[in-house]
């Protein structure tokens, strides 16, 4: 048997009364939401499900009346204790199947009582629908105390001493959107936009990320990736336009740029570079081990890296500072291009298990 009202309801208890005024007739125990005024609440639409408190007693349109943020309320039958209480799609009923919104509101208490709790009570998280002329969500008036990565935030999952857990195989992941366009001309959409500035000292990361294994009593995980970014032809008719003197233009996993107005200054014994890459593996790899792993399928690229400018080109094609002069893959000596009996330094190049050297001639 399935939850059952009876003619009437009754209040047991009521929490946190407020008083409001009606917009609709309204019977006690009835869940209320605000849509354009007080009036009943049901889960037939988005806009009538949101309930906020319950009904102290009968009421019609205008009056003023007690209503509360909780309340326990009575005469019901066959109610299963433990189970959750929806609104239904009939306007002031509470049901134990969810209605068109899924809107849990409370606990069935026994066979004949109810908690109803509408701002405390949710098994379906928040939802949005319908059309926004404004932000859905806006934290544009909000200052936070900053106080270091367990401190607050935006929007916070866990901390790093206390991440929020999961042993399920999915990839659900924190965070899921799909979007599509189907707009043209010349500007483009993004999924995710951070921009983050600064006037002082302190560093600035807009996008970070950190992937750790930890303690492992089995062979571990064989994918551990910080990034993953891939652009794909998704259709036999999908297309991509020609670049039309578009520098900006392509097709990229990722476009990594540094840039700045004339007139900054870089310092000296700063540094500046598109991509920093960079290997600290203090433990055992017993396996491969590369600052850049490349692959390649389908059909073959014109080169492994191609060079095009604007300005003056590059100083150098490669630079080995003082700490790698001398530092495999640069040999100081033992090519002998020249015939000067070995003299020559090159650089170590591995070809299918056979070593050859690029031959380095001082100039």
């Amino acid at each position: 048997m399935a939850l059952t009202e009876g003619s009437y309801r009754t209040l047991l208890q009521g929490i946190a009364p407020v008083e409001i005024t009606l917009s609709g007739d309204v019977e006690c125990g009835d869940p209320l939401c605000y849509n354009s005024g007080w009036v009943v609440a049901d889960a037939s639409t988005a806009a009538t499900s949101d309930a906020t408190f319950v009904a102290g007693h009968d009421g019609s349109s205008g009056d003023s009346i007690t209503a509360y943020k909780s309340a326990i309320l009575g005469n019901f039958t066959s109610g299963t204790a433990g189970g959750f209480v929806y609104l239904s799609d009939t306007a002031g009923d509470y049901t134990e199947t969810a209605g068109t919104i899924t809107m849990a509101v409370g606990q069935v208490l026994s066979s004949t009582s109810i908690t109803v709790d509408p701002s405390g009570t949710s098994t379906g998280g928040i939802s949005f629908n319908g059309t926004f002329l404004n932000d859905v969500i806006d934290f544009t008036g909000v200052t936070i105390d900053h106080t270091g990565s367990g401190g607050p935030c935006f929007i916070r999952a866990g901390a790093y001493g206390t991440p929020v857990t999961n042993a399920d195989e999915d990839q659900s992941g924190f965070i899921r959107m799909y979007g599509q366009t189907s707009a043209n001309g010349s500007s483009y959409d993004r999924g995710i936009f951070v921009c983050l500035k600064t006037t002082g000292l302190k560093g600035i990361f807009p996008v970070a990320g950190l992937a750790e294994v930890l303690a492992q009593t089995g062979a571990g995980p064989s994918k551990v990736q910080a990034a993953q970014f891939i652009c794909h032809m998704n259709s036999a008719t999908a297309k991509l336009a020609t670049l039309g003197g578009d520098a900006t233009a392509g097709m990229y996993a990722a476009w990594l740029k540094v840039t700045s107005n004339t007139g900054s200054v870089c310092s000296a014994g700063s540094r500046v570079a598109s991509v920093w890459l960079d290997n600290q593996m203090n433990g055992t790899v017993s396996g491969e081990e590369y600052t850049i792993f490349s692959t390649t399928g389908g059909s073959v690229p014109d080169a492994w890296a191609a060079f095009e400018t604007s300005s003056s080109g590059w100083s150098q094609f490669l630079y080995f500072d003082s700490t790698c002069s001398a530092v495999q893959p640069v040999v100081t000596s033992g090519c002998n291009v020249s015939g000067a009996g070995g003299s020559e330094a090159y650089l170590k190049v591995l070809l299918n298990a056979t070593q050859y050297g690029i031959p380095l001639i001082a100039i």
